[in-house]
């Protein structure tokens, strides 16, 4: 999803504050509303947030009797640094005229998938920002033929979304194909990826995978977080077939420098392998950021299986696949010899595998 900002930051104190999190919940008492017009633009893509004004906010500085309101968005539950948006900051009101546009462009089919939420914030350029209230609105349902002002009652913080958004690393697109023994010699041999076999000053000969064949290509991932200086990161992914762990069966895309939308379209392949071993068998998938003088940084994972919690019978970790990990496997079980694409959510983190 490639994120575009509509806001211009014009002072020095909104771009010190645009990528804060830090703040102060529940020292004011939440009142007010927020006035909306919301809409999509199926030529560009883009969902456009017009925030207009709010109406009746709290007073945030109790001392002062001042409140210098501003508001920020995000696209759950992405809450990245690319999902932020932020309006300038208005002086001392509690009845501010924002009439500004803040822009996504996101495809429509991702956004029946996310919660529009807008926060309202008091800027405190001395200590921490006061939050003033939210609104979240779940998109699936939205009507984006009314263009009409909407005004909408300002909410304490939920925290459960909050939560939700925290654990947000990012999308990656896979693609799979499972060939089976029987289907695997009639393939032309230019039809089987892999890892190039050739070694400096040597060349090996290739030979035919025995038995079924699994490839899963690593197409992209989107808003990866970022961890380099400039917002960027040196991205590739790392792939096992569990319970297989060894260094013999590691497989690894090139690294994609100075990007958190990485295009990799590379295939790993693993040979050998019939109709029963895919049910007891487990692909994981882990993106790492690319440290050259340090220990690489994981940015998340997934794992591909049945999710049914055994392999071979015995009870282990790592069969753990849930929700659109073990829908994309079921998919490719169910059709073998074609390709199955998904879109998967990363975890943010991979627990203990036991082996």
């Amino acid at each position: 999803m490639n994120l575009a900002s509509g806001v211009s930051m014009t002072s020095i104190n909104s771009m010190m504050s645009v990528y804060s999190e830090t703040g102060d919940y529940g020292n004011v008492r939440i009142s007010g509303e927020i006035c909306l017009q919301i809409s999509y633009s199926y030529k560009t893509g883009a969902l456009n947030i017009l925030v207009k004004k709010c109406k009746n906010l709290a007073v945030a500085d109790e001392k002062k009797q001042r409140t210098d309101p501003y508001v920020k968005a995000y696209l759950l539950p992405d809450k990245s640094r690319q999902s932020k948006r932020k309006t300038k900051i208005k002086n001392n009101s509690i009845n501010p005229e924002f009439n500004e546009i803040l822009k996504y462009v996101i495809s429509h089919t991702q956004l029946e998938t996310r919660t529009l939420q807008l926060s309202v914030w008091h800027y405190d350029r001395f200590g921490h920002n006061s939050f003033l209230g939210e609104v979240e609105i779940p998109l699936d349902s939205w009507n984006f033929e009314n263009q009409a002002d909407e005004w909408f009652v300002l909410q304490p913080k939920v925290e459960v979304a909050a939560d939700i958004g925290l654990h947000y690393k990012g999308e990656l697109i896979v693609v799979l194909r499972y060939i089976p023994p029987e289907r695997n010699l009639t393939l032309p041999l230019g039809e089987i990826q892999g890892k190039k076999s050739t070694k400096k000053g040597k060349k090996i000969n290739q030979k035919v995978p025995s038995g079924g064949i699994l490839e899963v290509v690593i197409k992209e991932a989107k808003n990866l977080t970022a961890v380099k200086s400039g917002g960027t990161s040196d991205t590739f992914v790392k792939g096992y077939l569990l319970p297989d762990n060894n260094k013999a069966s590691k497989h690894k895309t090139p690294v994609i420098k100075k990007s958190v939308n990485p295009h990799w379209n590379h295939t790993f392949t693993f040979s050998g392998l019939n109709p029963r071993d895919i049910h007891n068998v487990c692909v994981e998938l882990t993106v790492w950021d690319k440290e050259s003088l340090a220990s690489n940084i994981f940015l998340g994972g997934v794992r591909l299986s049945t999710g049914s919690g055994l392999s071979n019978g015995k009870e282990v970790d790592w069969m753990d696949s849930h929700g659109e990990e073990q829908l994309l496997w079921q998919r490719m079980i169910d059709s073998p010899g074609e390709f199955v694409e998904g879109t998967l959510m990363l975890r943010s983190s991979m627990g203990k595998r036991r082996l």
